[in-house]
């Protein structure tokens, strides 16, 4: 009897614990969309803060897919590996004439005085970068040599990239706030990127795709901005481009490339219109291709307000001050530039050498609001660090919350209608016991919801299906267990030897046949993706909440009214 009670208590206690964990989703005290979470009565605060996460199909938002410009990395590899050699040759005294990557290769090619100068240098690239570059053949005279990246290093360069940049857009997103994203590799190249809730499409494709490569760069005074603007003219009329865009700069940057001082490149500052939401003017700036300090040496950037002006205040780590102390002292009344993915942010003149290691952005001529916005955007972006490599959006479906609510309430429909016919069918074919097991039926439905709201799973639309289809698993296992009882009682046996044959006989074949299920729910999780994770999560929680509602609770209510009211016939 003492067993009896305790299993009693801890049956009702993982019922209220499931009740408890569903109340705040039940009342709707807990939803980051709802305008109302202020609003919320005192008794709040006793429930948990965390309410039940529904996917995308559910409650709407935003699918995009990217494709990653693996290219861009193994270039920025490619040009590392030339400085490091450059570098690392000048230290062991090997004499190269020039040593540049071959443009829109990932080759390096090294130029010599003489055979013997070649022969030192490829006795130093097998001894250092052995799996790393490998001699074109094909391409060697007696005073040149040509590598290129190794198959195996491109490989390994492009996989790292996958991860640095799914790494990196899921931290940007989380301190964006989203909850319950879904970011994932698509086989070679792409990434899809699933957000639930977000109401601004626009602002967080923005903030994914953005760069956030920060780079320091000296303007190139040989060339007046006069002159300059007038090259530009030249070369917007040369070429019929008038827009601000990547493609746009590009294009005249290769125009004017004969035109302008070797080792520099046109770039500019635009500006933004917020309320017609384009690029409407741009002033050129002359630079020095050479970064002289770049955002990899950033220690923070924060938020601050000069007057009502928002901007970005930026501290460099140890090394970085120390660049920065040094460039600034070295440069007093020339204009630095800060270059923001590709695009001049400001270029204030050096008036005197800063050894703080400090500096700040400041942002465009918007509303208050709208630069705040913006500055706070930038932060996230240089804090979580930049992207390996572009991203360029291919696929964009926004998914409205009213889409979601149809989902929702066609699948509950079917869910009560469904409920509703197996349950009058238990209680017409099983009496009193077919009563039991509805009750163990809804407690089977408030666990399983209250176990995806205490892990912070998601609950998808194909998730709603793997809930009925547990529910009809378990109704399943109560019907094996009767008609063994039934059989039982058939046999001559009397109520309470006939209830334990029933269950002990049923219970290995009901738990080979949902352990079965659950393995199978393993591997749907573990190669699956999306929905189908989405229909695996449900499946394998319904499994575990069914073996628990149908060999311990429906036993004990069946043990409650053989044992406890003593009866001599069991209604079934």
């Amino acid at each position: 009897m003492e067993n009896a009670r305790w299993k009693t208590i801890s049956i009702i206690a993982v019922i209220v614990l499931g009740i408890y964990v569903l109340v705040p989703t039940l009342m709707g005290w807990v939803n980051s969309d709802s305008a109302n979470v202020g609003q919320q009565p005192a008794i709040a605060g006793a429930f948990p803060d965390k309410g039940l996460n529904l996917g995308l199909d559910l409650r709407g938002g935003l699918y995009i897919e990217f494709d990653v410009e693996v290219g861009e990395a193994l270039s920025s590899r490619t040009d590392i590996i030339q400085g490091e050699v450059k570098r690392l040759l000048k230290r062991d005294k090997i004499d190269v004439s020039s040593l540049e990557r071959v443009p829109e290769t990932y080759q390096i090619k090294a130029v010599f005085a003489d055979a013997a100068t070649q022969k030192k240098y490829r006795e130093f690239l097998s001894q250092n970068y052995e799996g790393v570059l490998v001699e074109v053949a094909d391409l060697r005279t007696d005073t040149e040599v040509v590598s290129v990246l190794s198959d195996s290093y491109q490989q390994r360069t492009k996989d790292l990239t996958m991860r640095q940049a799914v790494e990196t857009i899921r931290n940007r997103i989380d301190k964006y706030g989203v909850t319950e994203p879904s970011i994932q590799q698509l086989g070679h190249g792409k990434i899809a990127v699933e957000l639930p809730g977000v109401r601004d499409p626009d602002r967080t494709i923005e903030l994914i795709k953005r760069g956030g490569r920060l780079e320091f760069k000296l303007v190139d005074e040989t060339v007046t901005d006069a002159a300059l603007a007038q090259l530009v003219a030249e070369a917007r009329k040369e070429t019929e481009i008038t827009g601000y865009s990547d493609e746009d700069v590009t294009t005249i940057q290769t125009a004017l490339k004969e035109k302008v001082p070797e080792g520099s490149e046109v770039v500019f500052q635009v500006r933004f219109d917020p309320v017609a939401k384009k690029v409407t003017s741009g002033t050129p700036y002359l630079l020095k291709s050479k970064v002289e300090l770049a955002g990899d040496m950033l220690a923070d950037a924060q938020v601050q307000v000069d007057g009502n002006k928002p901007f970005v205040s930026l501290t460099f780590n140890e090394a970085g001050g120390e660049v920065f102390s040094e460039l600034t002292g070295n440069n007093i009344g020339k204009r630095l530039a800060i270059v923001l993915d590709g695009r001049v942010s400001s270029a204030p003149v050096i008036q005197s050498k800063i050894p703080q290691g400090r500096a700040q952005i400041t942002l465009g001529r918007s509303g208050y609001q709208e630069l705040l916005r913006e500055a706070e955007d930038l932060t996230l972006v240089l804090r979580e660090g930049a992207l390996p490599a572009t991203l360029v959006e291919r696929t964009k479906t926004v998914i409205g919350p009213s889409l979601g609510k149809i989902s929702i309430d066609k699948a509950m429909k079917a869910l009560m209608i469904g409920g509703l016919l197996v349950v009058l069918f238990m209680m017409a074919y099983y009496k009193l016991s077919g009563v039991f097991a509805t009750v163990a039926l809804c407690v089977n439905v408030i666990l399983l919801f209250a176990i995806l709201t205490l892990f912070q799973a998601t609950l998808t639309l194909p998730g709603l299906a793997g809930i009925i289809l547990t529910l009809g698993m378990a109704v399943d296992a109560n019907i094996i267990v009767y008609e063994r009882i039934r059989e039982e009682l058939r046999a001559g046996k009397k109520a309470k030897a006939a209830m334990q044959s029933g269950y002990q006989n049923a219970t290995s074949a009901i738990v080979d046949a949902n352990v079965t299920t659950f393995l199978a729910g393993v591997v749907l999780y573990q190669f699956g993706t999306g929905p189908i994770r989405g229909f695996a999560v449900t499946l394998m929680i319904g499994i575990i909440t069914t073996l628990f509602t149908t060999l311990i609770l429906t036993k004990s209510l069946q043990n409650w009214y053989v044992y406890g009211r003593g009866v001599q016939k069991l209604s079934i």
